[in-house]
């Protein structure tokens, strides 16, 4: 089973792919592409640490 963690690390670099597809489509510089991507895939980090953050794996 896939943890909310683990698919947030997949889809900070899917965020960055799929804004620099679009900006190829549309004709955007690769700066102003990345940019735009960066905006989501920051929250997504955001979330990650300060939202949701990972708990320590308690040893039994």
């Amino acid at each position: 089973m896939v943890s909310v963690h683990d698919a947030i690390l997949a889809l900070i670099p899917a965020l960055m792919a799929f804004a620099a597809l679009v900006g190829a489509m549309l004709s955007w510089s690769w700066g102003t592409a990345l940019a735009v991507g960066s905006v989501p895939a920051s929250t997504t980090i955001g979330y990650a640490l300060f939202y949701n953050p990972p708990a320590a794996v308690s040893e039994n």
